[in-house]
């Protein structure tokens, strides 16, 4: 296993948990110092070996590395709560978690054996699968989807360099988490919309 692939595994699991963290209200309460101490205190945790496997390492073993975009999502979540205020990505990520909550739905049922058709095949270097993501990409950035376009750049970019061990497209664009989190995200959305509050949106 590549150094760097054990590095930005790690650091994903890691980042994760201190995005989690940080949506803690008692968390979010203490002074800047304590905070980063706290912050500190977990990543020691995560990062110590105890007997040849850290935490974040028996973490990552369960819930595999995760996507670009979940990392991307991930930052901007982290960075926002630091800053405690919004962020210029922040203006554009509801409509990042529709379009990625479609791709769940459509993507996990097809690879999972509903129809003949698997699309999972695609992410190995198809070039009309690249083109289309190409163009999917462009077209947000018009859009002003600015985070979808970033996240799709990056992860393709990380997928042609090989940084993680799966040669496959499809596991740096999107993970089983993120899609979860996307469907429940826009499940909550359109349950509040429903209800009334419409100007409520979907956060990571």
């Amino acid at each position: 296993m590549h150094w760097d692939t054990d590095l930005s595994g790690l650091a994903g699991i890691t980042l994760a948990v201190f995005a989690l963290l940080l949506r803690q209200r008692r968390v979010q309460a203490l002074p800047w110092p304590q905070r980063m101490a706290v912050l500190l205190a977990v990543l020691l945790v995560l990062l110590v070996p105890v007997a040849g496997l850290s935490l974040a390492g028996l973490l990552r073993g369960i819930t595999g590395d995760l996507s670009i975009l979940t990392l991307l999502f991930l930052l901007l979540a982290s960075a926002r709560t630091l800053s405690g205020c919004g962020l210029v990505l922040d203006e554009n990520r509801a409509r990042a978690v529709q379009a990625i909550a479609i791709a769940a739905l459509l993507f996990y049922p097809l690879v999972l054996g509903l129809g003949s058709f698997d699309p999972y095949r695609l992410g190995y270097g198809n070039l009309w699968f690249m083109l289309a993501l190409l163009g999917f990409a462009a077209w947000a950035a018009l859009r002003h989807s600015i985070l979808l376009a970033l996240g799709i750049a990056l992860a393709v970019a990380a997928w042609s360099i090989g940084w993680y061990e799966s040669p496959n497209l499809w596991d740096y664009l999107l993970d089983p988490w993120l899609g979860i989190y996307a469907l429940a995200a826009q499940v909550r959305h359109w349950w509040k919309q429903r209800r009334g509050t419409v100007h409520v949106q979907p956060e990571p």
